[in-house]
């Protein structure tokens, strides 16, 4: 077999790098970044300062932050906030409907879930995907996991995940031997750890980082 014959098994990929051996093919996986921290621990407001600081001529981001929402002082749930779009969308309301996907006290809007889904899928291949959150619900296999998982089964596609810290023992297994390193909001270094870690990701220039399909 040529070794070029393997890209023939992946839709698309990114600084995969195949040895000219006729019998072997190795794979390089983009690392799955991690941020963590307690619930309500500030990892949407955080992960927004990280994005703010990103530098976006080398960097190209999709997907969504769940930011919480008040009335007066109490949390009543949380909103879709696509990156890239003005406005936010329901996402997560202590009041539903019977039938609605639910997590604890909340349940997950329907309109508000297809839409983060859709934006997961449709996600370019060359962008840091960021998912706000991966939860219990997604560690079960359910509200965003699957076209989650669709999208990451791409051995270069970059993702940056926030992830309470109760699941963080059942993650690995989920990601199904994905290489990862976690970032916790609670040390001090963490904003220029995250930073510096997306950055050594960033394609090299005339390198290409996947391709859309």
């Amino acid at each position: 077999m040529r070794a070029s014959s393997c890209t023939e098994y992946l839709p698309f990929f990114s600084r995969s790098l195949f040895l000219t051996s006729p019998s072997l093919c190795f794979i390089f996986f983009s690392v799955i970044l991690i941020l963590t921290g307690p619930v309500q621990s500030g990892k949407t407001r955080f992960l927004g300062g990280i994005i703010a600081g990103l530098d976006r001529t080398k960097t190209g981001v999709s997907g969504f932050l769940s930011p919480a929402v008040y009335e007066g002082d109490r949390l009543i749930g949380y909103d879709l906030a696509v990156l890239g779009r003005d406005k936010p969308v329901p996402y997560l309301r202590k009041r539903g409907e019977p039938g609605w996907e639910r997590i604890g006290p909340y349940f997950l809007i329907p309109e508000g879930l297809r839409d983060a889904r859709q934006t997961i899928l449709e996600s370019r291949a060359c962008d840091l995907l960021v998912v706000d959150e991966v939860g219990p619900l997604e560690i079960g296999g359910g509200g965003v996991w699957s076209p989650l998982a669709t999208v990451l089964a791409n051995p270069g596609r970059r993702g940056l995940l926030v992830v309470r810290a109760a699941c963080l023992e059942a993650l690995p297994a989920r990601l199904g031997g994905r290489p990862y390193k976690v970032f916790s909001i609670e040390k001090p270094a963490a904003r220029d750890s995250l930073l510096s870690e997306i950055a050594r990701g960033d394609p090299e220039p005339g390198l290409p980082a996947g391709r859309e399909t």
